[in-house]
């Protein structure tokens, strides 16, 4: 005798008998396995978050939140040599040398509450003759800023904003990182001028060299984060917080991405201790670099220089100064130049040169062979008339 189960009994076995099998369901429109807020839906609806996500939680946001306020956007301004042709009258004219203003932007580090800041000693090199430069803060609030100290073979530079009623927040170079390959790091500054702005990468390798300008800068961290002209001066850190270097340059090419570099912190921060006791007179300031390079123009060009001063230069009726040549050595590449006594270096290269300390560092590392291009003026004295004539020569150091 067969049972008959009820209808909706029949329904339910069916329905528990198909579970431990595979389904296939009927066709629909997928559904999306990443949700945000920027995700709509078919019908038009945003799907709800997968979870309750605190972002401000995030180790990078946090160490940007408490970075960035003491990063800093540093605008140099000054004056670059150019040639022109000058007509004195309808028969001759000659090439005479003028300044032309240039502006640079880079980024830089408050390193203490009465207001010092390390950046990148490129980073204010136009701004050598004035010896100040502009500071924004990430609040918006400007400043000028005095150059303390430039070190170009370090590439690294201190300032020091002068408002005394001001205490700044600042970075606390106590506290660094183990600088280990492959960690996150995060670069902040001002690429191309943007102000408060953020990229990160990893550390991706170390004793990297990087020539630019004639000097090879040695040490060096390399980073795939992105670092732009503006990043530099500004502080690479790792996800801690703790400072990993200090953004420097870039490597650029057609095919090239991703490749940076910044000066590590076991060379940033002895280096900027060392110059701050020197600018509060804990301790005396080491060697002028000006006169070590004055000492290598002479060895390899055989060129004596001096600043021209300003009543020198007012004689001379010359609008800037420069540096004088006190002695030329016979059969020295200056001489084989036609360089004389009393004529005036106004610029080495594409740099203008105003006294000792404007002297380039390339200067430091002269070896036989290379060459140095000087942008000279020479007076000329033609009956009542004191005739100025710019030029420039190649030299060769011996």
């Amino acid at each position: 005798m067969k049972t008959r189960l009820p209808l909706y009994l029949i329904i339910l076995i069916a329905a528990v008998s198909g579970l431990g099998r595979a389904q296939t369901p009927a066709p629909s429109t997928p559904t999306p396995n990443v949700h945000g807020p920027a995700l709509t839906s078919p019908q038009g609806k945003v799907p709800p978050p997968l979870g309750s996500i605190d972002i401000s939680g995030e180790p990078i946001v946090r160490v940007v939140a408490n970075v960035q306020p003491a990063v800093v956007n540093i605008t140099a301004e000054g004056t670059v040599p150019e040639y022109y042709n000058n007509y004195e009258n309808f028969f001759s004219h000659y090439r005479a040398l003028r300044n032309r203003p240039e502006q640079s932007i880079g980024s830089g580090l408050i390193i203490s509450a009465d207001g010092y800041i390390l950046t990148n000693a490129h980073v204010v090199a136009l701004a050598e003759q004035e010896k100040s430069v502009s500071i924004t803060l990430q609040s918006g609030s400007k400043y000028k800023a005095r150059i303390i100290s430039a070190d170009d073979d370090a590439d690294l530079a201190l300032l020091k904003i002068e408002d005394k009623s001001v205490q700044f927040p600042y970075f606390d170079l106590t506290y660094t990182s183990p600088d280990l390959l492959g960690e996150t790091v995060i670069a902040l500054g001002s690429p191309a001028g943007y102000q408060g702005s953020v990229s990160h990468g990893i550390l991706s390798a170390k004793n990297r060299s990087f020539a630019v300008e004639g000097h090879t800068y040695s040490n060096l961290l390399q980073t795939d984060a992105a670092i732009n002209p503006g990043n530099s001066g500004g502080p690479l850190v790792d996800i801690n917080g703790g400072l990993v270097g200090i953004n420097s340059a870039k490597l650029a090419g057609e095919a090239i991405e991703n490749i940076g570099f910044a000066i590590p912190n076991d060379i940033v921060v002895p280096w900027a201790n060392d110059a701050i006791s020197v600018a509060r007179g804990l301790k005396p300031p080491s060697i002028a670099r000006s006169q070590t390079l004055l000492d290598s123009v002479h060895q390899h060009l055989g060129l004596g220089l001096k600043t021209l001063s300003a009543d020198k230069a007012a004689e001379l009726g010359m609008e800037s100064t420069g540096l004088v040549i006190t002695d030329v050595q016979e059969q020295s590449p200056a001489a084989q130049a036609g360089l004389k006594q009393n004529m005036v270096v106004v610029g080495i290269g594409n740099r203008q040169v105003t006294d000792e300390k404007t002297l380039p560092h390339e200067l430091g590392h002269l070896q036989a062979g290379t060459n140095v291009r000087l942008h000279v003026i020479y007076v000329q004295s033609e009956g009542p008339f004191i005739l100025q004539r710019g030029g420039s020569v190649m030299l060769t150091a011996r």
